[in-house]
């Protein structure tokens, strides 16, 4: 059961005792709980305690004309203690009277007054006060209310909104093995159509260096032949028919030609081979891979975008074969070495400096690719993985690059991160688990169980 609420409290303020009797017999009938003072100060001291007590008096009946403090002097500082207290001012002037119209706080009676008329002033304003109090407290527990159900619609809005970004990135991933896919048996049946002419501009380019050094061996004993020969007109024929051709030239020109188109043509092998690999779809799980290889591949297939604006510093450490898709990890490295190129690139025309480490910490093995580049302004770093957020003049880039890698590296259970200062350059760090993302979740359940 609920106890029952105080009585209210009354003070009576009059420096006539009788009268103070007579104020409190008109109204015990109601129940209040009544004090009374004989002076303004007195009354000023007992609202100050009733007030710091946390019980402080709901009504106050006074006089106006008093000795010493004033009614009207009391009734300011009353309302300065508490100014929700009501007042029931009993005088028998006019002028004093007009003095209070303003305030609905206070009930004005003129003497003589009887009891009735004091009991029903008090009623009236005691029960304006409670009713004064309930609409507050209806109000606060509103506010509450209001205040716990904006908190529940913003917990709702939160969790809506990360349900929007998963689907995001689930058709941004979906987009992704889409294209990776539809690119990597494009860039596989090119690969393969291109390496069949290679090997042969390979062999018939190796055919000719050996055909043309066999030539010139023949040749060059011919000569050395005629030279030792009676027969002057015979060398005079051969001299004229060397100078002619410039022998000499042709000797030295045609066996370099040889040497540097068959260079060329395995360095396309080369390129040929990155890119099949690299565009190699695989299986659908993920296995364990080289991933220093698919690097160095990957370096060997962006070569076009930094050979002429950065040199290569590489350091890659010894690493275990790590769980993953390797076709899509290519991808990852070839996007970071690419913009790494187009941050290095200035009107200056001068060169910068392309790092690549790699290494083992813990369960995982890291990735740093840095730039000497400009550097990221702040301002655009928590922006820079949103996709079709680029900083790239129209027609360079479409601002996908960044979130498909992320989207690429957390779909391995792993993280990118990046360092950047300005005028210093960028480096993205990409940390991947050895084990693979579903083997390392199934044994942190395993462990957490």
């Amino acid at each position: 059961m609920t106890e029952p609420a105080p009585p209210l409290r009354v003070l009576l303020v009059d420096d006539d005792e009788p009268i103070r009797r007579a104020q409190r017999r008109a109204i015990a009938r109601d129940g209040y709980e009544i004090h009374d003072a004989s002076s303004g100060e007195a009354a000023r001291a007992l609202l100050a305690a009733a007030r710091a007590e946390r019980r402080p008096f709901v009504l106050m009946v006074v006089d106006l004309q008093m000795s010493g403090i004033s009614g009207t002097t009391t009734i300011e500082a009353a309302l300065e203690i508490d100014p929700d207290l009501q007042i029931v001012v009993c005088t028998g002037s006019d002028c004093q009277i007009d003095e209070f119209h303003t305030s609905d706080a206070l009930l004005i009676i003129k003497k003589p007054f009887q009891a009735i008329e004091l009991l029903q002033a008090v009623r009236a304003l005691t029960t304006k006060y409670q009713m004064t109090q309930r609409v507050r407290a209806n109000m606060h527990e509103l506010e509450r209310t209001v205040e716990a159900r904006t908190r529940e619609l913003r917990t709702v809005n939160d969790e809506l909104a990360k349900e929007m970004a998963r689907r995001d990135r689930i058709e941004t991933e979906l987009r992704l093995a889409h294209r990776l896919e539809a690119v990597g048996h494009l860039a596989s049946g090119v690969a393969h159509e291109i390496n069949t002419p290679i090997q042969y501009v390979g062999d018939n380019v190796q055919f000719l260096g050996e055909a043309t050094r066999d030539m010139f061996e023949v040749i060059d004993t011919l000569g050395a032949a005629i030279a030792t020969s009676a027969s002057p007109t015979l060398l005079a024929l051969f001299e004229e028919l060397a100078a002619r051709v410039d022998l000499g030239y042709l000797r030295d020109e045609v066996q370099r030609a040889c040497e540097s188109a068959q260079h060329g043509t395995l360095r396309i092998a080369r390129i040929v081979g990155a890119l099949k690999e690299l565009s190699h779809p695989g299986g659908k799980d993920p296995q364990p891979t080289d991933l220093n290889r698919t690097l160095e591949k990957a370096l060997e297939v962006s070569a076009s975008s930094y050979r002429y604006v950065a040199d290569v510093v590489s350091d890659l450490g010894p690493l275990p074969p790590v769980v993953c898709h390797a076709h899509e990890l290519g991808q990852v490295f070839l996007n970071l070495i690419v913009n790494a190129a187009h941050a290095m690139e200035n009107p200056e025309h001068v060169r910068g400096r392309l790092a690549i480490t790699s290494k083992v910490e813990g369960t995982d093995v890291v990735f740093s690719i840095a730039d000497s580049g400009a550097g990221i302004p702040e301002a655009i770093r928590d922006r820079i993985f949103d996709p079709f957020f680029t900083t790239k003049e129209v027609g360079r880039g479409t601002g996908q690059g960044l979130a498909i890698v992320r989207a690429i590296v957390e779909r391995h259970g792993g993280s990118l991160t990046l360092e950047s200062a300005l005028g210093v350059g960028t480096t993205f760090h990409v940390r991947l688990p050895i084990a693979g993302a579903v083997r390392r979740s199934t044994a942190t359940a395993t462990a957490a169980a």
